[in-house]
């Protein structure tokens, strides 16, 4: 496989080299992606039988469209990624229940609904995007890790429930979520290392969690 550059983590290129050489698959990011839809679903505001357009902004490989598809099965549902390559891809993969469309958050086409699975860590304009987005659908959602410590190398900081009061009002919920946090041996390993933290009086370790930022256009 092709080596990555990492002297520009989070630009065009570096996100076209990772889809491009196989790297996003090979380090799991595919079943990442659809175990993260499928946690996050059950938190988003939308009814069963919602007919309106979904977008999936930063969609990668497209693979929470399927996991939307099913949840959803009446909404019209569009992709949206920076990278040309992953939108090629999510086309032959997805372009059956989508449309795939190459941009950033300016080319973000008008809709009812904007879903943004583990993007926004990744931006460094956060507070501006989030704002420009929300002029473009009635509801936004934004999904991150929360109060994530240590951070990933790709992650830009750390987010808790006031990061976006600028921008004004938003509900959040805060979650565990499957390829994020702690599920199975993990878990059960996690409590017991912090049983024993705790009679040694040291500091117990939390589960990963993931905070849902829900924002409705006024």
């Amino acid at each position: 496989m092709e080596k990555i550059e990492t002297d520009n983590i989070n630009t065009k290129s570096y996100w076209e080299s990772r889809f491009s050489t196989g790297d996003w698959e090979e380090k799991g990011g595919r079943k990442q992606t659809s175990s993260f839809a499928a946690s996050q679903n059950k938190h988003l505001r939308i009814p069963k039988n919602f007919d309106g357009v979904i977008v999936d902004f930063g969609c990668g490989l497209g693979d929470a469209i399927p996991v939307y598809h099913r949840y959803f099965p009446n909404a019209k549902l569009v992709g949206l990624d920076v990278s040309e390559v992953a939108i090629e891809k999510c086309k032959n993969y997805f372009g059956y229940i989508a449309q795939f469309k190459h941009g950033s958050y300016y080319d973000c086409p008008i809709s009812d609904v904007i879903v943004a699975s583990n993007v926004f860590e990744h931006l460094s304009e956060d507070i501006n995007i989030a704002r420009e987005l929300l002029k473009k659908c009635r509801e936004l959602y934004i999904i991150v890790p929360y109060k994530e410590n240590p951070l990933c190398s790709e992650h830009l900081r750390i987010y808790d429930e006031n990061y976006f009061r600028e921008i004004g009002e938003y509900e959040y919920t805060i979650f565990p979520s499957l390829g994020w946090s702690e599920y199975g041996l993990s878990w059960i390993k996690l409590n017991i290392n912090n049983i024993l933290r705790k009679i040694c009086g040291k500091k117990t370790n939390l589960r990963k969690m993931q905070i849902m930022f829900i924002f409705k256009s006024m």
